[in-house]
């Protein structure tokens, strides 16, 4: 009898071990030996309002998972498995997915999540579930620390420097004037933080207004009658796709003298939805242009979309995105397992890795990344104008096309 129980529990034993080593489990447990595959999913708004911009993310990702595995033979040998899903621009939805997900054996280790109110409800989540995230940035998808990093720079810190350019480079006796546009849900106003508008008044920026529509609303003509009223000198929004077309829009039937200042959404996949409404605008964005034809960055990216067969519609910075969060993974777990072994790597260690991430610059250095245990946005930006449907350096202070670091906007209890 000792010996059939001795027998079973030796069974059961490696059972286990193999159930270990299949299965990705919490921050702070590993490993059990090296892992069949690494799964890492993607889950996103990539047909819904966002569509235009974030939607290239996913081929961006399914191009980088490729290079990764076929030319870097994966981390340390294992190969990532890749899983999208679609959320259509509804948290609801993506919450669903989500969970779905997190219940498949292996679960996901990481999570890409480019859609800010399914991010923000995911934060906990996914410390809670030993995952990493890889979130949009606003703050409540970033704070307080946990397992969620930003793609980006803070869109507080974004919309902080879109105006300081304004004011750097003004040139009339009295302070600029910035009327706020922006989506009524969580990635439009991620911009309306108490340290931004702290700092518009320091550096001395007026803001006359602040209005606010929905992301399906496309006549904005009276909310433009409106901010019209206070005489702005520029328009400030944080959205994307048909937001800044509906808002430009307006501005053209007005007849108004102003421009768009935005974000991450007002890149190429929301600029050729109708150019000619876009022309002189500005967009701070995390990358080097697309057209900056010499950067060898952007040519690495451009052979990348023509060896994948990639229209023109997948040229945006999310598409960059797919790549950088792809990277991100390799480096960070590659780093830790080169440190620790497979053994001792658990999501501690990874984001060890994370945290220490110093001015790196993938793809040839079309983004900047820098992290640390406390700032979990990279700050680096640059500071774009429209011209011909095409974005080129602003201009003036700050606007040479070269990256800028961010006003810090991370709320002084996090910092």
């Amino acid at each position: 009898m000792k010996r059939i129980v001795k027998g079973i529990s030796g069974r059961l034993g490696s059972m286990l071990a193999i159930i270990l080593m299949l299965v990705m489990l919490g921050p702070a447990q590993s490993f059990a030996q090296k892992p069949e595959l690494i799964p890492v999913a993607l889950l996103g708004d990539l047909t819904g309002p966002y569509a235009s911009v974030v939607g290239p993310m996913a081929p961006g990702a399914e191009d980088a998972v490729k290079y990764v595995n076929e030319k870097l033979g994966g981390i340390d040998g294992v190969k990532l498995k890749l899983t999208v899903k679609d959320n259509t621009g509804q948290a609801a939805l993506g919450l669903q997915q989500y969970a779905e997900l997190i219940a498949t054996k292996p679960k996901p280790l990481f999570f890409g999540v480019p859609h800010t109110p399914t991010a923000e409800a995911l934060r906990d989540k996914v410390r809670q579930d030993g995952a990493i995230g890889f979130f949009p940035s606003s703050i409540a998808d970033l704070y307080p620390q946990g397992n969620t990093y930003g793609f980006y720079e803070l869109y507080a810190g974004m919309a902080a420097t879109a105006v300081k350019w304004v004011k750097d480079n003004w040139k009339e006796d009295r302070n600029p004037r910035i009327a706020i546009i922006t989506w009524d849900q969580a990635y439009g106003k991620a911009i309306l933080t108490p340290e931004f508008f702290a700092y518009c008044k320091e550096i001395g920026v007026d803001i006359v207004a602040q209005d606010l529509f929905g992301v399906r609303d496309v006549d904005l003509t009276t909310n433009l009658v409106r901010i019209r009223a206070q005489k702005p000198d520029w328009l400030l929004t944080n959205c994307t796709g048909s937001g800044p077309v509906g808002i430009m829009r307006a501005v053209k039937e007005l007849g108004m003298d102003v421009k768009l200042l935005n974000m991450v959404g007002g890149d190429w996949g929301t600029i050729r939805l109708d150019p000619s409404l876009f022309e002189g605008c500005i967009s701070v964005l995390h990358n080097i242009s697309y057209d900056s034809d010499d950067h060898p960055g952007v040519k690495l990216v451009k052979q990348y979309l023509k060896d994948n067969n990639r229209s023109i519609k997948e040229q945006t910075n999310f598409y960059i995105l797919g790549w950088q969060y792809i990277l991100m993974i390799h480096k960070a777990m590659s780093d830790a397992v080169a440190k620790v072994g497979w053994d001792k790597t658990t999501v501690q260690s990874i984001m060890n890795e994370l945290n220490h991430f110093t001015d790196w610059q993938p793809l040839d250095g079309v983004v900047k990344i820098t992290y640390t245990e406390k700032i979990r946005s990279t700050p680096w930006l640059v500071i774009y104008k429209v011209e011909g449907g095409k974005l080129v350096p602003a201009g003036g202070k700050g606007g040479d096309g070269n990256f800028v670091s961010a006003p810090d906007m991370t709320p002084k209890q996090f910092r």
